[in-house]
């Protein structure tokens, strides 16, 4: 036999599964969803007669993942006793992270023979296998793309929503947020949704969570407000949380002072919120100068698609480094500038933003006084009882 052959016969004599799906990622939200699409489109391909199983794959210990390897492998290995199929699902797999667990040699070598165990089972075996977190620099899973019938890598997620690389990411969670706000039978104010997300990060399973919380608030056919989302989510990691800042913006005189309420309830100095102000103040001025000139057309949906990057290829040399600074706005994510900043600017002139860029640097002043409070508040109301012409 020649050894062209001897290959061909060995392709045609190896076992593979019927079915196998990897799903991977840092979100488990995400994770889990598509590991159990990939579970019930397996068990549907099994036929109705399959035997499903699901076998948690979550360690605390090291000498979990063995006790784990032993019982994927003989379950891979146990057909059925009735000739049928079997499905099964290793869930929630934490072996492939960057923890100690999963840096761990003894902890490999079991994800070794559970791999190995999957991509040599027979015909009649169906499995997922779903790993969450995911540490990207691991190749034990990617390794298995062309083996695999189904093979989703959720990207790993940016420390911001608005941040660089985030912007896929924080838009698919836009949506999961104003499909599950529709689901649940609740309207919502435009920007909703871009709060939430601003709010709790990269966390799917928190956005999700929140939006139930908030349906559950305003009740069947109600309506959620902005106001609502900042009283009742909390900020989680690299959230944004001044409240304050997104009723300026909004130009709501009722709720930027009970939102200061609540700010100088929980927080003694105004240094923090004043210095987030003046990072967006700056970009505004920036946005509204370009809106003056022509170069913008801004609306309450914010820029339209294409001229941020219209405007960053004719005017970003003008605005200096291309390093992150709100001092330059072409160095920002265009997903925060069109959708989460931009719409203030059809609100306020450039005077008006000129002057309050000058009174935060006034409350500065008035904070090394002790009147932070005072001060902040005088300010807003400055801002927000008149309206000012151009």
């Amino acid at each position: 036999m020649t050894k062209d052959c001897q290959k061909r016969a060995g392709r045609e004599i190896r076992r593979v599964p019927g079915y196998l799906a990897i799903v991977a990622g840092k979100d488990e939200y995400l994770v889990d969803r598509d590991g159990r699409a990939c579970f019930e489109k397996a068990k549907k391909a099994a036929g109705p007669d399959a035997e499903a199983e699901i076998i948690s794959g979550a360690i605390i210990q090291v000498a979990d993942a063995r006790t784990i390897e032993v019982q994927f492998v003989d379950s891979v290995k146990t057909l059925s006793m009735f000739g049928g199929k079997r499905v099964i699902w290793l869930r929630n797999l934490n072996w492939v992270s960057d923890s100690a667990q999963g840096k761990s040699e003894d902890v490999k070598d079991s994800l070794a023979e559970v791999l190995h165990a999957a991509t040599e089972a027979p015909a009649e075996i169906f499995i997922v296998i779903s790993a969450t977190p995911h540490d990207g620099r691991r190749k034990d899973l990617t390794s298995l793309k062309a083996n695999a019938t189904d093979f989703i890598l959720h990207a790993s997620a940016s420390k911001s929503p608005f941040g660089d690389g985030g912007a896929d990411a924080a838009d698919a969670q836009l949506g999961l947020a104003e499909e599950r706000f529709k689901s649940l039978g609740v309207k919502f104010e435009r920007g909703v949704p871009e709060t939430i997300v601003g709010l709790v990060g990269q966390s799917t399973r928190l956005v999700i969570g929140e939006c139930e919380k908030l349906a559950t608030y305003v009740g069947p056919g109600g309506t959620v407000k902005q106001g609502d989302v900042h009283l009742l989510v909390p900020p989680f990691g690299d959230g944004d949380f001044f409240e304050p800042i997104e009723a300026l913006a909004a130009r709501d005189l009722k709720w930027a002072l009970e939102s200061l309420d609540r700010y100088f309830f929980n927080e003694d100095s105004s240094r923090p919120l004043l210095a987030a102000l003046q990072n967006r103040l700056r970009l505004l001025i920036q946005i509204r100068t370009l809106v003056d000139s022509g170069d913008f057309r801004v609306s309450e949906a914010g820029l339209a698609k294409g001229q941020f990057e219209t405007a960053s290829s004719r005017h970003g040399p003008t605005f200096g480094s291309a390093a992150k600074s709100s001092a330059n706005l072409f160095s920002q994510n265009p997903w925060y500038i069109n959708n989460k900043v931009a719409p203030a600017a059809t609100r306020f002139t450039l005077a008006e933003l000129v002057d309050l860029q000058l009174a935060c640097a006034d409350c500065f002043d008035a904070s090394n006084r002790g009147q932070d409070e005072s001060s902040v508040r005088a300010m807003f109301l400055r801002a927000l009882a008149v309206k000012r012409s151009a």
